[in-house]
């Protein structure tokens, strides 16, 4: 064998070994779950294909965490994290609901609470990058701040009462037909396309991907690393304003405390996706397969007569640690190690540290 084509077998074979590799495994888990949901648990098929018991209609119960999940991955693949993105989409579906019972059409009133929503991310990204702040600490504000704003504004009863047509295409309605597809899950699959097309098709998804790697390498490679940080915090409020609006169409009232409980599940849909919590690293179609698996997860376990804490808490929890605890044996294989990846994120000389510049490289006029 030529040296060209053993290296060009060891790059193949490496390249199998680790995103590749991890999303064969999350087809498999989600495929046996799946398969023992479906036979092993007569109540979890229900009435069919699509309807509300079924499988499919579980959907309607998971997806807008799935919406979120999809919006704080870009943030992650950066190596920052978003806090406030429970808390957004919960101020987004109060802000959509005011806005509709002041007397504005409801569909506008849903595109200006998204635009404004991402307005609120634009502004999050500038304070963390301008002052050079941590990320974790000025969205667990700004989570506050937006919690506060949405119990001020919704008063003491929710807004409700949104039009049939409404609650219809993004909460509980479907297509119906020989499979009655979930509308939530057009809704998730549109999101899922563009996600997949932006980080994997475009420049900005690649320069998303090296600023979480290497912040200082990405800047003297002339990626504007600022901008590139704030166009992912824009696009995790967008995503989770999204999801708010399907949250309220859902359930057919605007509360603030629908949403905040969805961060911690979909931060895991992220991890367990095979996206690195330090950044750099991952794929959105992992990410997509793990949100169907934590999805279905918590409903199956239920349908089975497991206990509600151990289906929703103790069973995701382990799955989450487990995902971890594999993908630490599969970094040290490779060289890498834990206390490597802490020690470069938080550690002296790291893009935290006071001593550091977070930003842009000297010199190549990038904000």
């Amino acid at each position: 064998m030529s040296v060209v084509a053993e290296t060009q077998h060891v790059v193949r074979r490496r390249r199998f070994d680790t995103d590749d590799r991890w999303m064969i495994s999350l087809v498999v888990l989600l495929v046996a779950e799946l398969l023992y949901f479906n036979f092993g648990i007569s109540t979890f098929w229900g009435g069919g294909w699509g309807t509300s018991y079924s499988f499919l209609g579980y959907g309607e119960s998971f997806l807008f965490t799935s919406m979120i999940a999809l919006g704080v991955m870009f943030v992650i693949f950066t190596g920052d994290i978003d806090l406030s993105v429970g808390y957004m989409a919960a101020f987004a579906g109060i802000m959509m609901a005011e806005f509709h019972i002041g007397g504005m059409n409801i569909w506008i009133a849903t595109v200006l609470s998204i635009a404004l929503c991402a307005v609120i991310g634009l502004i999050q990204g500038l304070v963390i990058t301008y002052f050079k702040l941590e990320s974790l600490l000025v969205t667990l504000a700004g989570g506050f701040i937006l919690n506060s704003a949405a119990v001020a504004w919704e008063g003491p009863v929710p807004p409700y009462g949104f039009p049939h047509s409404y609650d219809s295409a993004l909460g509980s309605g479907d297509i119906s037909g020989t499979i009655q597809i979930p509308n939530q899950l057009i809704v998730f699959a549109v999101l899922a396309v563009i996600a997949t097309l932006v980080v994997h098709r475009t420049r900005f998804g690649r320069q998303l991907v090296l600023v979480g790697h290497n912040r200082q390498a990405a800047a003297y490679a002339g990626v504007r690393v600022s901008a590139t940080r704030v166009k992912a915090f824009v696009l995790s409020a967008t995503f989770s304003a999204v999801a708010g609006m399907c949250i309220a169409a859902n359930y057919g009232t605007a509360r603030d405390d629908l949403a905040p409980t969805l961060l911690l599940t979909a931060i895991t849909c992220v991890v367990l996706g095979g996206v690195d919590i330090f950044g750099g690293g991952g794929r959105v179609p992992g990410v997509i397969i793990a949100t169907f698996v934590m999805g279905w997860l918590a409903p199956g376990l239920l349908q089975d007569n497991v206990n509600d804490t151990w289906a929703t808490l103790i069973a995701p929890g382990t799955l989450l640690l487990a995902a971890l605890t594999i993908k630490g044996i599969v970094d040290r294989r490779q060289g890498v190690s834990f206390r490597a990846k802490t020690l470069a994120r938080f550690g002296p000389g790291s893009p935290t540290s006071a001593h550091a510049d977070a930003g842009d490289a000297p010199g190549t006029g990038a904000t």
